[in-house]
């Protein structure tokens, strides 16, 4: 096992993306690499000079990740998780997984053909 922290990008930035950023950046086994969220809005002391990204296809791609956690929408969990499975991540997905069983099934389908914790 590697000494080396996770590197995580956080999507969604309301209450419970803000409090799994803090999380994160006081937790030695993770290191941020991004934010995503659809607007500006206001970092907890600490967190603002990751400054916040919009595409989280971006920041899978230019940050490479080993982490997502997923705080978005509800309608948006299955895709995002979709998306950072096959971009190679572990997903942490605020509740729900999905709004239909088939979206969930989907999700645990990418989680399983990437090798991925989901």
């Amino acid at each position: 096992m590697s000494d080396k922290p996770l590197r995580v990008v956080v999507a969604g930035l309301g209450n419970m993306g803000r409090s799994h950023a803090l999380a994160y950046h006081t937790n030695p086994g993770f290191e941020i690499a991004a934010f995503v969220n659809r607007s500006d809005v206001p970092l907890p002391d600490g967190l603002g000079r990751y400054g916040i990204r919009r595409s989280f296809e971006d920041a899978l791609r230019d940050e490479k990740p080993d982490v997502a956690a997923i705080a978005t929408y509800s309608d948006s969990h299955a895709d995002y998780a979709v998306r950072a499975l096959e971009a190679g991540c572990h997903v942490f997905v605020e509740k729900p997984l999905a709004t239909t069983v088939m979206d969930a099934q989907r999700v645990v389908d990418a989680a399983k053909a990437n090798g991925k914790k989901l």
